[in-house]
C-alpha cells in the first residue's frame, strides 16, 4: 500500500463524502486506501457516511467518543497499512492528482518527514497560512513576519520550488510512515489546534524536515466559527500545552509572562477577543484542565 488517507468525520457527512469522491476522481498511479474515523457523530450523520459505503470503497471506524483531531487521526493510523500517511481534513477537495506528486517527491527525499501543499478557498484565493513558522518566543518577541515574506527572505527564493518550513497546515499533512512513528504521531491529549506545530517540532528533533510543496493545490472549505468562545479557549489551551511539552520550564514560564502582558493590554481594548486567552494564560499551570474535552 503506497498511501493511507485518513479523514475524520464529525457531524459533517456531506463534506466527508465530497472529500472521498474527489480522492477517487483524481488519484491515479498509486495504491491507496481511505480510512474514515467517525468521532461519535449523530446517528443520522453517521448513517449518511455508512450508506456511501454502498457506492465507494473505504474503511469506516466508529469511535464511541469524540477524540478530537489528534486522537481521531491516530486511531485511523492504527488501522492503516500505507508506507505514507495522508491526514486530510474532511472539508478538503482534491482538484488534481496531488497525492501521486507528493508520493514521488517524498520518495526522492529521505530526510523529509512531512509535506504540505497549497490550499485555496472555494473562490481560488490562496490561504496564506498553508505553512508558517513555529509560534515560539522568538516569534513573539522579534519576528512576526507573514510566512511568505519570512521564507522568501530565509531561502532567498520566490518559493516556486519545494522548500523547508517549520510546519505545514494540519488541513493536509503527508507523512512518511517511519517518520510519523519515530516522532510518536499525533498527541491524543490535544483535542483541537496546534497539532501540526507539536508534531513538526518532534519531527525536527528526530532529524526529519517538514517541507512545503507549491506545485499542487487543493480546495479547503474552511469553517467560519473562529468567534466561538469555546474555540478561542481551546486555541490558547492547546498552544500553552505544546509550548510546555516541547520546551523547558523556564522557557514556558517566560513565554507565559510575555503573553500575560500582551493579552492583558489587548483585553482592555478588545475584551471579547482577548479576555478569554488572558484568563487562561494568567492561570497557567496545567492548561489542559481548561480543554473542551475536560469540560464535556
Amino acid at each position: 500500500m503506497d498511501v493511507s488517507i485518513i479523514i475524520i468525520n464529525y457531524n459533517s457527512s456531506s463534506y466527508t463524502i465530497g472529500c472521498i469522491d474527489s480522492i477517487y476522481k483524481y488519484t491515479k498511479g498509486l495504491n491507496f486506501e481511505i480510512i474514515v474515523v467517525d468521532n461519535d457523530s449523530k446517528t443520522e450523520d453517521l448513517n449518511v457516511v455508512e450508506n456511501h459505503l454502498k457506492q465507494i470503497d473505504f474503511t469506516l471506524i466508529k469511535s464511541t467518543e469524540n477524540l478530537g483531531f489528534g486522537g481521531g487521526n491516530h486511531l485511523g493510523f492504527q488501522h492503516s497499512k500505507g508506507k505514507h500517511i495522508a491526514f486530510v481534513n474532511n472539508d478538503v477537495e482534491l482538484t488534481e492528482n496531488a497525492l501521486l506528486q507528493l508520493l514521488t517527491y517524498s520518495q526522492s527525499k529521505p530526510a523529509t518527514g512531512c509535506i504540505g501543499l497549497k490550499q485555496v478557498d472555494e473562490n481560488g484565493k490562496i490561504f496564506k497560512y498553508s505553512y508558517r513558522q513555529f509560534i515560539d518566543l522568538k516569534y513573539h518577541l522579534f519576528d512576526q513576519k507573514k510566512p511568505v515574506k519570512y521564507y522568501s527572505k530565509l531561502h532567498k527564493s520566490d518559493l516556486s520550488e519545494p522548500f523547508t518550513v517549520d510546519l505545514v497546515s494540519g488541513a493536509f499533512m503527508f507523512f512518511k510512515r517511519e517518520a510519523y512513528e519515530k516522532c510518536g504521531g499525533f498527541d491524543p491529549k490535544i483535542f483541537l489546534f496546534y497539532e501540526e506545530m507539536d508534531i513538526c517540532l518532534r519531527l525536527k528533533k528526530q532529524g526529519y524536515s517538514s517541507e512545503f510543496y507549491p506545485k499542487a493545490s487543493f480546495i479547503h472549505y474552511m469553517g467560519k466559527s473562529s468567534g466561538n468562545i469555546a474555540l478561542k479557549r481551546e486555541f490558547t489551551v492547546s498552544y500553552l500545552y505544546v509550548i510546555k511539552k516541547n520546551y523547558s520550564t523556564a522557557y514556558y514560564q517566560f513565554l507565559r509572562f510575555i503573553l500575560t502582558l500582551k493579552y492583558g493590554v489587548k483585553s482592555i481594548f478588545k475584551p471579547k477577543k482577548h479576555l478569554v486567552p488572558f484568563k487562561i494564560v494568567l492561570k497557567g499551570g496545567d492548561p489542559l484542565r481548561f480543554s473542551m474535552r475536560v469540560k464535556g
